[in-house]
């Protein structure tokens, strides 16, 4: 659905975007992940057609992103800005009014339009307020639902969370979650790697213009990690279990996390882990729980990031 092929914007030799493969697939949450400064934004606008790019090419719904394609890129994409420019003089309902009619919605059409956006932005009651009265969130909502005015089955959203309350960001991402399910690829970036974590199908690392690693965080982690963690729980024995352990090929290292529950760190393959297993029911170990531990996207864009920097 969105998908770059050596997307390129130089602004001097270490600042701007370099050579960026993005893959966007239709229907998914897709976290672009880095640290303020790092090209996402940069990025974004390339994508929309607000910047021009110096090499590489972008494509939404396989329209390439040119001059020529820009008034059918509008149709398609919703670019929500990291901050929403508003007219304070004006209401919610004449602020969604002013950009559908800027859409060409006609007039019926339109009024429909402006209670679905508000319905799925949870904005409804502050359809009469004016726009200079509005918090923060309140403004992101809004901002979101002007974003959607139009129905783009394409959504990109610039850190749609900065700036929140703790309970505002949890409507947003509720928000978010909504749109996916009503079918929307959605895009957005962000820097609160927790928030991404929650709600992401995939996330794309960008470190210095540069996109590192991209997929589910799972994948990337299994990129990187010499190791699997693996999480053990036991009725009793962990004695024996350790012992037993320590003494097995591949077992790189062993942390007590609990009274009757370890960690192990496990250098073979996820084919072998089942040997594993096997050889501590064969020892009666009575074993609870034995899983592997789901890699964190904290974790995982700071090992991108410090292995980079260690270049």
């Amino acid at each position: 659905m969105i998908r770059t092929e050596m997307l390129t914007k130089r602004f001097s030799d270490n600042r701007g975007v370099f050579s960026v493969n993005l893959n966007v697939p239709k229907g998914a949450i897709y976290g672009f992940v880095g640290h303020n400064g790092a090209g996402k934004t940069t990025t974004i606008k390339m994508l929309c057609g607000l910047l021009k790019s110096d090499s590489g090419k972008a494509f939404i719904n396989n329209l390439e992103v040119t001059p020529k394609n820009i008034p059918q890129i509008k149709r398609t994409i919703g670019y929500m800005p990291d901050i929403t420019g508003v007219y304070p003089q004006m209401s919610v309902w004449e602020f969604l009014d002013f950009y559908g009619a800027a859409f060409k919605i006609p007039p019926k059409k339109r009024k429909q339009r402006i209670e679905e956006v508000l319905d799925i932005t949870h904005s409804t009651e502050m359809l009469d307020y004016q726009v200079a009265s509005l918090s923060r969130g309140m403004r992101q909502r809004v901002g979101l639902a002007k974003t959607l005015i139009h129905d783009p089955p394409v959504l990109i959203l610039d850190e749609p969370a900065g700036g929140l309350d703790p309970n505002a960001r949890i409507e947003m991402r509720q928000t978010i979650v909504r749109l996916r399910e009503i079918g929307k690829t959605i895009m957005l970036s962000s820097h609160i790697l927790p928030e991404l974590a929650s709600i992401c199908d995939a996330v794309g690392i960008i470190f210095k213009g540069k996109l590192l690693a991209q997929g589910t965080v799972d994948e990337i982690s299994r990129q990187l990690q010499e190791h699997m963690s693996i999480e053990i729980t036991v009725d009793s024995g962990i004695g024996k279990a350790i012992s037993l352990l320590e003494s097995t090929e591949g077992v790189a290292g062993i942390k007590k996390t609990d009274e009757n529950q370890i960690q192990i760190l496990y250098s073979g393959t996820r084919d072998t882990v089942s040997a594993l297993l096997h050889m501590l029911v064969s020892h009666e170990i009575p074993l609870r729980f034995f899983k592997e531990v789901e890699a964190d996207l904290e974790n995982v864009f700071m090992d991108i990031i410090t292995r980079e920097k260690d270049k």
